[in-house]
C-alpha cells in the first residue's frame, strides 16, 4: 500500500505483511493475530483484522503494533475466516491520513455490513485507470488499497459476479506489485502480482488453509507450508476446498524481489522454495572470499549490524577463521521511531536503538558486516559508535551492492537523490561512511547466492534493470524508460 510514513534507519522498507485463515471453526482470527505477529517486521505502523461470520465481516484495526491494537486474543470477533494486515508506509503516499485511518484491511460495501475486505502488500499503479473504466468514482486523497477495494465490490455487485470473476475482471487494468489477501465472508482469497514482485504462501493447518507473506506466519501458528503462489495466480479457498487460476498477463515475466533473501524476510522463512537463511549465509561466504579482511589487522573481529546481517557475519567469521563478537547491541524497548526526517534526527534514532560494546572492540580491527547499504544513516552513525567505543580501524563489508536506483514495486528505498551511493564509486564510499575500507558482494556473486535464476528475480534498485515500464523521472537518477525497463 502507498501511503505516509518515515524510517529513520536508512535501510529499505517493505510496505506491509498479510495473512489470511479459513476454515478454523471460531478460531480464525486468534490464528491471523499470532501470524501478524510473526510479520511484525514487516509493518508496525498500523495492524488490522478483519473476521467473518455467517458471511457478515467484522473489522478491527488501529496504529501501532499488533500486541498494542489487539493485546490479547480475548475481544477478537469469532468465525471460520479472517484476513489481517501490518503496515508499513511507503513514501509515495504523504498526506493520505493518519496510522489508524491508513490501517487495513481496506472493506466495502453496505454500512455495518461490509462485503468484501482486502489487504495488499505492494504498491498499485492503475487503480484510478480501473475505476474510470468501471465508472467507479475516485473520492479526494483515497489510498489505493481502498480505491481497488470498491471497484472490486462494485463491478462484483452491478454485474453479479463471483469475487474470483470479479479479480479476473479488474486486476489485468492494474499493474504494479500486488499480494492480496481477500474475503467476501464466504471464502478466502490470495493473488499475487503477474511478476510475482512480493511473496505470498499457502499453508495447512488441519482442515483450514492459511496465506502468508512468509512461511514463518505458518510456523507461528504450526501450519505446514504447502507451496508459494505462483505468477498472476488467484488462488480461492473454500467449503468446498482449493480452486486455482491465472491472470491474463502475456509478457509478464517473472521478478521477484530480491531484497526478501537479502533483509525484508525473516531468516527462518522459506520465500519461493529458497531459504533465506541459506541465501544469506551463501552471500557471506562470498563476501569473505571477494572482500577478505584486509592484511595487517590488529586482533580482528567480526561484528555484524544487528538483526539481518548477523546469518551472513556468522558466515563470513567462519570463512575468514575470524571470531565474532558482540560489538553492537540493539534496544528493542525504544519501540517506533518514525519521527522527522532531517539527517540528525535519523542519527539521534540510530544512537537510541544501536550502542557499541567497548569491551568487544576496543584497540581492535573490526570487520563490520551489514546486508545492505541505502541512505547510509546507520552505517555512519554505527562506524561513529564503534570509534567512540575504541575500535582501531573499521573495515565494512556489505553482503550486497549498494542501493543506487528507486523501486517502483512497493519497497521505500527513497528517491535517487537520498541514496547514498548515487553517483559515488564503491570506491568513495568509505571516507563517506567513515571508515577505512569499504566493499560490496557484486550482484552475480549475490544472484548465485540466492540461487534462482537471475531473469526471474527484480535487481532493478541494484542495476536499474527494471521488469515494467516506470516514471521517467527518478529523482536524481532519471532515465529514459526505454533504456532501464525489460521485457
Amino acid at each position: 500500500m502507498s501511503d505516509a510514513g518515515g524510517d529513520p534507519s536508512g535501510k529499505p522498507r517493505e510496505a506491509c505483511g498479510v495473512a489470511g485463515v479459513w476454515g478454523a471453526a471460531g478460531d480464525a482470527a486468534p490464528l491471523v493475530r499470532t501470524m501478524l505477529t510473526a510479520l511484525q517486521h514487516r509493518g508496525r505502523q498500523s495492524a488490522g483484522i478483519v473476521a467473518c461470520r455467517d458471511g457478515v465481516l467484522t473489522r478491527r484495526a488501529g496504529a501501532g503494533r499488533v500486541t498494542e491494537v489487539f493485546p490479547g486474543p480475548d475481544g477478537l470477533p469469532a468465525g471460520p475466516g479472517a484476513i489481517g494486515h501490518v503496515r508499513y508506509g511507503t513514501s509515495g503516499g504523504a498526506g493520505l491520513g493518519s496510522d489508524a485511518a491508513l490501517a487495513q484491511p481496506a472493506v466495502a460495501g453496505p454500512a455495518g455490513r461490509p462485503a468484501l475486505a482486502v489487504a495488499h502488500n505492494g504498491t498499485l499503479i492503475g487503480a484510478e485507470t480501473a475505476a474510470a473504466a468501471h465508472g467507479v468514482p475516485v473520492r479526494p486523497g483515497e489510498a489505493d488499497t481502498a480505491l481497488l477495494t470498491r471497484v472490486l465490490h462494485e463491478v462484483r455487485a452491478r454485474r453479479g459476479l463471483t469475487l474470483a470473476a470479479a479479480l479476473h475482471e479488474v486486476l489485468p487494468s492494474v499493474d504494479g506489485a500486488y499480494a492480496l489477501v481477500l474475503t467476501d465472508g464466504l471464502r478466502l482469497y490470495g493473488v499475487r502480482d503477474p511478476h510475482a514482485f512480493r511473496p505470498l504462501c499457502l499453508g495447512r493447518l488441519g482442515d483450514a488453509w492459511l496465506l502468508a507473506s512468509e512461511s514463518a506466519a505458518l510456523t507461528a501458528v504450526g501450519a505446514e507450508l504447502v507451496r508459494d503462489l505462483e505468477p498472476g495466480e488467484v488462488l480461492e479457498a473454500g467449503p468446498d476446498g482449493i480452486r486455482t487460476g491465472r491472470l491474463p498477463a502475456p509478457g509478464a515475466r517473472r521478478a521477484s524481489c530480491v531484497f526478501e533473501y537479502v533483509y525484508f524476510a525473516r531468516a527462518d522463512s522459506v520465500v519461493d522454495a529458497q531459504s533465506v537463511h541459506r541465501t544469506r549465509y551463501a552471500a557471506g561466504l562470498a563476501l569473505a572470499e571477494h572482500a577478505p579482511p584486509p592484511p595487517g589487522a590488529v586482533d580482528p573481529v567480526v561484528v555484524a549490524v544487528p538483526e539481518t546481517a548477523r546469518v551472513a557475519a556468522d558466515a563470513y567469521a567462519w570463512r575468514s577463521g575470524l571470531p565474532t563478537v558482540q560489538g553492537l547491541l540493539r534496544n528493542e524497548g525504544v519501540g517506533r521511531s518514525f519521527i522527522g526526517g532531517t539527517a540528525a534526527d535519523r542519527e539521534a534514532a540510530v544512537r537510541a536503538k544501536l550502542s557499541a560494546v567497548p569491551a568487544a572492540v576496543s584497540g581492535r580491527s573490526v570487520v563490520l558486516v551489514d546486508d545492505s547499504l541505502v541512505r547510509g544513516t546507520t552505517m555512519a552513525t554505527v562506524t561513529a559508535l564503534l570509534r567512540a567505543a575504541g575500535a582501531r580501524d573499521i573495515h565494512l563489508r556489505v553482503a550486497s551492492p549498494p542501493h543506487r536506483l528507486p523501486c517502483f514495486y512497493g519497497i521505500d528505498t527513497a528517491r535517487g537523490d537520498a541514496l547514498l551511493a548515487t553517483g559515488l564509486p564503491d570506491s568513495a564510499l568509505a571516507d563517506r561512511l567513515g571508515c577505512e575500507s569499504a566493499e560490496f558482494l557484486p550482484l552475480d556473486l549475490l544472484v548465485r547466492a540466492v540461487g534462482k535464476d537471475p531473469a526471474d528475480l527484480c535487481t532493478a534498485c541494484l542495476d536499474g534493470r527494471y521488469p515494467t515500464a516506470v516514471p521517467a523521472s527518478a529523482g536524481r537518477t532519471a532515465v529514459p524508460t526505454h533504456r532501464r525497463a525489460l521485457a
